[in-house]
């Protein structure tokens, strides 16, 4: 006999409680004590769910590290910046990205942080961790660079530009922005930063007859 719909959608919501539970636990151990505090009796323990539903819903410290970086990548991406470059012209689309990024830096930083952290935790020995990391990391210069293409063939990006270089010097400076906020938290303002590089960045591609000011 099947289930009935309700014993379904209680299962679903279940499930969708348990796995934000075992991912915010994963997060506040990242962001505490580094990649190496991120074992599944850990997660377990402070989740309030045994070991074994970690690895049931995981597998595998690698799979729960991808799930980690899609959530936070993902809905950053979908919510906040996909829909709002559609029929944009390329500069929009790289401020839209950039002021994505600023935004959640002020209501989601817990996010950002984490994110943050399992960057600069890939500079150590764990392969896969560094290979997704510098996925992430290409796929997002890619990002930038089709707005800058976008731009230099609509006319809002000036001509001469090299996209590939404009974005490789937009994510170091999102990086370095990152790097000093997880340093020194209490006496950096990533925000503000933030809204600097949106800004400058904005002045510096803009085409002559093109307004630098925010979409």
């Amino acid at each position: 006999m099947a289930p009935q719909a309700g014993t379904e959608t209680t299962q679903a919501e279940r499930s969708a409680r348990s796995t934000k539970a075992l991912l915010d636990a994963a997060a506040g151990l990242i962001v505490e004590g580094g990649f190496s505090s991120l074992t599944f009796a850990a997660i377990g323990e402070r989740a309030g769910y045994s070991r074994g539903l970690v690895t049931a819903r995981f597998g595998s410290k690698d799979g729960l590290v991808e799930a980690l970086i899609n959530r936070i990548v993902g809905t950053w991406n979908h919510r906040n910046v996909i829909p709002y470059t559609k029929g944009k012209n390329g500069l929009a689309g790289v401020t839209t990205m950039l002021d994505a990024i600023r935004r959640q830096a002020a209501l989601d930083p817990r996010g950002l942080r984490v994110l943050y952290a399992l960057m600069f935790e890939a500079l150590g020995p764990d392969e896969l961790l560094r290979a997704r990391i510098a996925k992430f990391h290409r796929e997002m210069r890619c990002d930038f660079a089709r707005f800058v293409e976008r731009g230099v063939r609509d006319g809002s990006v000036r001509p001469g530009l090299s996209p590939r270089a404009e974005a490789a010097l937009v994510i170091a400076g999102l990086r370095g922005i990152g790097y000093q906020w997880l340093l020194d938290p209490d006496g950096f303002d990533p925000v503000s930063s933030l809204e600097y590089l949106h800004d400058t960045t904005s002045a510096r591609l803009a085409a002559p007859s093109t307004s630098a000011s925010p979409p």
